[in-house]
């Protein structure tokens, strides 16, 4: 009985994002029950999502010692991925799907690993795919998918599938920022500016923290003469990631602009410390 409420609880703090009180529930859990996957499971997926990779994929394997289940095939494959570790991502994806060929996640993770790690559009696509046809509504695929399509210049059906997500995003009250930021910039390339700044304000309100968000919106109202909130912006994606020279760029065309020579030329050295530092950045 107490193993079962133990169980509720981790369920509870993995659905909340809560992986430090998962981390304690894990630990607790092997206590009771050593035999069991789930206080193992517990612990690597509290490490994997606070980047102790390699301590998460220690405890999943831990895990598949005590019960072959798809969700721990799927983590590992996750832990994997970020790794960078293609041939044990390969073996573990395909067990997840294996294991649980209606799931649509080990197809979404797939086609993560297939866009962000090998750059294989057509094949990412597909598991993107896949994993839409097992759940219509799983807004994620639906997002990639359109960053897929985009990339391979199928700009049509890639707008489809952005305002697609959004759709659900919005239907399911979830918070999502991704399909707004990426429908904000593909508005920005064809200079739809209008279109792009209500979106990529959702975006900022979703999270604000992001600095690819703060710049955008940067951008789009430097764009708009909106020059208060285009420096402020931009200074905010500056302190979020020190990296991200574009950003500094702008900063001091905008000072230029405004005919503050002091502001620009100081800008321009710290982006000039920042290559230095940084290589190409954001710019590449």
């Amino acid at each position: 009985r107490e193993f079962i409420l133990l169980k509720d609880k981790m369920r509870a703090a993995t659905m909340t994002g809560q992986w430090q009180q998962l981390e304690n529930l894990g630990t607790e859990a092997i206590r009771l029950c050593p035999s069991s996957s789930d206080g193992y499971h517990g612990l690597g997926l509290s490490y994997l999502r606070r980047g102790g990779t390699f301590a998460a994929v220690r405890h999943f394997r831990q895990a598949l010692l005590r019960g072959d289940t798809p969700n721990i095939h799927l983590r590992l494959a996750e832990a994997y991925f970020v790794l960078n570790q293609h041939k044990f991502f390969a073996e573990e994806i395909a067990a997840a799907k294996a294991v649980n060929p209606d799931d649509p996640e080990p197809y979404y993770v797939a086609g993560r690993f297939l866009f962000q790690a090998k750059n294989e559009l057509n094949s990412a696509a597909e598991e993107f795919r896949q994993a839409l046809a097992r759940d219509p509504e799983h807004f994620k695929a639906r997002c990639y998918l359109g960053l897929s399509l985009k990339n391979m210049q199928h700009d049509t059906e890639a707008e489809q599938q952005f305002l697609k997500a959004i759709q659900l995003i919005d239907a399911k009250r979830v918070s999502f920022y991704l399909p707004y930021q990426a429908l904000a910039s593909f508005y920005l390339e064809r200079n739809r500016v209008a279109e792009a700044r209500p979106l990529i304000q959702r975006a900022v309100e979703m999270q604000s923290d992001v600095a690819a968000n703060q710049f955008l919106l940067g951008k789009i109202a430097w764009m708009q003469k909106d020059e208060e909130v285009a420096v402020r912006a931009l200074r905010t994606a500056i302190s979020l990631d020190e990296a991200f020279i574009e950003a500094r760029y702008l900063l001091a065309k905008i000072h230029q602009t405004r005919g503050d020579r002091d502001a620009a030329r100081q800008e321009l050295k710290n982006f000039e410390v920042s290559k230095e530092l940084y290589g190409k950045g954001r710019l590449q």
